[in-house]
C-alpha cells in the first residue's frame, strides 16, 4: 500500500498513526496541503490513502480536498481527527465523501481495513464514496467470524454491557465470561481480556487489578471517547490497548484476535 499522510504528525494524538500506517505499507509524511500536493504531482505511483491529520473543525476546506482529488482520483481521502473534532457532525458540516476516524479508533480500523485491502478482500475503504450503513455491514458480512478459540474475561459494572461484550465474543468462537470489576478472576487461563471503564471514579485502579489478575494475557480496554492521558493511564495501569465507544464490533472484533493471537502481535500498543 502507498500512503499520504498531511499535517501535524508531531500533535500527540497523531504520534502513532504514522507507525500504524508503516505496519501496512510506505507512508509520505506532508506537512500541509501545498507539500501533499508536491507530493502527488511528483509520485511514481499513486497513493491509496490519502490521510488527512485533522486537528480542529474546518482546518482543510472543500476546495482544498477537491484539489487533491483532482490530482488524485483513484485515492480513497481519510479524515483522521483529533479531540477538538468530536462534535462536528452536530454543530459543524463534515467535508462531504471523506471517510471520518478519530485517533483513538485509528490502530483497529486502519487495521483490519488494510488487512482487507492487502489481501485483495472487500473493504469499506473501497466502497462508493456514497456507499451506506446497508452497503458496509454486507462488505463485511461473516468476515470477523471465522472461529476462533480461546477463553475471553469479560469485566463490566453493568450486567447489560457486559453481556453484549460476552456474547460478541462468543460469536466470534470465544468462551467468554463476565465479571464486576469488584470481583476479578481468581482463575488463570484466559487467552485475553475486555475491560469497560464506564464512568467509575476508581476505573483505572479497577483496571489494574483486572489486569493484574488477568497477567500474562493481556487486556483491551474500553472508554467512552479517551483522551491522550486517558489512553497513557490505561497503558500504565496494564491494558495492552485502549479503545473507544461507542464501539463498531469490527473493531473490538479485530483487536480480541489480534491479542488472542500472542505476544508478538500485541507488542506494540505498549511502547
Amino acid at each position: 500500500m502507498h500512503i499520504l499522510l498531511i499535517g501535524d504528525l508531531e500533535r500527540r494524538e497523531f504520534r502513532e498513526a504514522g507507525r500504524t500506517a508503516a505496519a501496512w505499507g510506505d507512508v509520505v509524511e506532508a506537512p500541509d496541503i501545498a507539500s501533499a500536493q508536491a507530493a502527488l504531482a511528483n509520485a511514481e505511483r499513486g497513493f491509496d490513502w490519502i490521510v488527512l491529520a485533522t486537528s480542529y473543525p474546518g482546518q482543510y476546506t472543500e476546495e482544498q480536498i477537491d484539489g487533491l482529488r483532482r490530482l488524485a482520483p483513484l485515492s480513497r481521502v481519510v479524515a483522521l481527527l483529533g479531540s477538538w473534532c468530536e462534535g462536528e457532525i452536530r454543530s459543524g458540516r463534515p467535508a462531504p465523501g471523506v471517510i471520518r476516524v478519530y485517533w483513538h479508533q485509528w490502530e483497529q480500523r486502519v487495521g483490519w481495513e488494510a488487512a482487507r485491502w492487502s489481501r485483495g478482500a472487500r473493504s469499506t475503504w473501497t466502497l462508493p464514496i456514497t456507499a451506506g450503513e446497508e452497503e458496509r455491514v454486507l462488505a463485511l458480512a461473516g468476515d470477523f467470524l471465522v472461529p476462533r478459540s480461546g477463553r475471553i474475561a469479560v469485566c463490566s459494572e453493568e450486567f447489560a454491557c457486559g453481556e453484549w461484550l460476552c456474547a460478541a465474543c462468543r460469536k466470534a468462537g470465544y468462551v467468554a465470561r463476565w465479571f464486576r470489576p469488584a470481583d476479578p478472576p481468581r482463575e488463570a487461563g484466559f487467552t485475553a481480556g475486555i475491560f469497560d471503564a464506564g464512568d467509575q471514579g476508581e476505573r483505572y485502579d479497577a483496571l489494574g487489578r483486572f489486569a493484574a489478575a488477568l497477567r500474562p494475557a493481556p487486556v483491551a480496554a474500553l472508554m467512552g471517547f479517551p483522551r491522550v492521558e486517558d489512553r497513557q493511564r490505561a497503558l500504565a495501569a496494564g491494558a495492552a490497548s485502549l479503545l473507544s465507544k461507542p464501539l463498531w464490533m469490527e473493531d473490538l472484533l479485530w483487536e480480541i484476535n489480534r491479542l488472542a493471537a500472542g505476544p508478538a502481535s500485541h507488542s506494540r500498543s505498549t511502547r
